[in-house]
């Protein structure tokens, strides 16, 4: 029985999937990472949880989203639990900037994660019959005579008035043209349509002759890159081998989680490897009182900006002023203990509140996606779980951050 106690209980963890560019975000829970356990009628599976209440809204800079964490012992043993984040942060490699080049996007079966990405553009605004536009591209020639390219789409609309009392003729014309790369999916375009004849009075629009002097296709240049974050060393086996040499949990694998599926492999990210765990040490990262909003590491590493905040709970305390049921940050290991053993059918006060999104998030976010995990990890709150090896091997140097958590966890250990 001594033995088992040395081994871990449980792990839990969230996906998060946020995206920027379509408006929207999920978080999505899932309970079947890999688990180890002790041998133990009293310990069930699934018996350490992560609980959360999500109230999504729309991403729309300066504005937040009720987003509450915490973790709840259903089993019938004492569990001390800590928790840490994995990030993947998928942006546009060129940060937003538009590049316009002469020829459209073609949609490739072998595309990979450094091709052009075309700039998507509202051709149903013009193309719907209410929006008052004709399509008028059959009229439109090049600068050469010819018809315009496959795909290419112009609509227009316009009319000839003429002065009462000067007798001159006056024309209003306005266009736009896009390019149909799949049905129903439009690229945005630079383009130059001038009227070559036919506008006089009582002429409609569809009847005048028009000319295409510029035409260039918008892109993003160089496709996606990703920035990927793991804070804290997992000491439970990865999803995957890939996960497992990396000690994380979901990073360095691919999978489904409650429908939705991702892949985080290396290659998929673009990446040799998955990065080694790094821990947050930023003053702007570590929240050292209640209801404070720190950053996350990815966007800062890849866009230079602190742009996605968490806002964490009330029950935050510092290794300095270290208290019972509390949430303290390790900068040494990058994981948040409970300070208190969680009790059978308790549920520790909520480590994170809200998701903010901040003033700061501006086109550098164009078509990102943002994925967080949440990462729980618990053991049987036994003083060698604590610093065994087949536990959290926690053994700090005197003085040290990871000294403090230990010790003061120790105190409280059932044995």
């Amino acid at each position: 029985m001594k033995k088992n106690k040395k081994k871990k209980l449980a792990a839990a963890a969230l996906l998060a999937v946020l995206t920027i560019g379509a408006g929207t975000f999920a978080w999505i829970n899932s309970q079947d990472q890999r688990i180890n356990r002790v041998k133990s009628a009293a310990i069930k599976d699934g018996s350490v949880s992560v609980e959360e209440n999500w109230n999504p809204k729309p991403i729309i800079p300066g504005t937040e989203a009720t987003k509450e964490v915490a973790v709840t012992n259903s089993g019938n043993t004492p569990v001390f639990v800590r928790v840490s984040y994995e990030e993947v942060l998928k942006h546009l490699t060129e940060k937003g900037a538009v590049t316009n080049r002469a020829s459209g996007w073609v949609a490739n079966a072998t595309s990979t994660l450094s091709d052009d990405v075309p700039v998507e553009y509202d051709g149903e605004k013009y193309i719907d019959a209410q929006s008052g536009y004709t399509d008028v591209t059959s009229k439109v020639k090049d600068g050469s005579g010819a018809g315009m390219p496959a795909g290419v789409k112009v609509y227009a609309k316009g009319s000839v008035t003429k002065d009462p009392v000067t007798g001159a003729e006056t024309t209003d014309f306005n266009f736009a043209a896009f390019f149909e790369y799949e049905t129903g999916k439009y690229q945005a375009m630079t383009s130059e349509v001038n009227i070559a004849s036919g506008n006089s009075i009582g002429t409609n629009v569809q009847d005048w002759n028009l000319v295409m002097n510029k035409a260039e296709y918008s892109v993003y240049k160089g496709g996606y890159s990703n920035n990927v974050a793991n804070w804290a060393s997992s000491s439970l086996e990865g999803a995957s081998a890939e996960a497992t040499a990396a000690k994380a949990s979901l990073l360095g694998s691919a999978g489904k989680k409650y429908a939705v599926d991702y892949d985080y492999t290396a290659k998929t990210l673009g990446l040799s490897a998955i990065p080694a765990a790094t821990p947050a040490t930023g003053a702007d990262q570590i929240p050292l009182a209640d209801t404070e909003k720190k950053g996350v590491q990815t966007d800062k590493a890849a866009l230079g900006v602190n742009g996605i905040n968490i806002e964490y709970g009330t029950d935050m305390v510092t290794t300095a002023a270290l208290t019972n049921d509390k949430w303290v940050y390790n900068k040494e290991d990058g994981y948040f203990y409970f300070t208190s053993p969680v009790k059978s059918g308790a549920t520790t006060p909520n480590l994170l509140k809200k998701l903010i999104f901040t003033n700061l998030i501006g086109t550098e976010y164009t078509n990102a996606t943002y994925d967080l995990i949440v990462k729980m990890e618990a053991i049987q709150a036994t003083k060698e779980a604590l610093v065994d090896s087949t536990g959290w091997n926690l053994n700090g140097a005197d003085g040290s951050d990871t000294k403090k958590i230990t010790t003061y966890l120790d105190g409280q250990s059932a044995s």
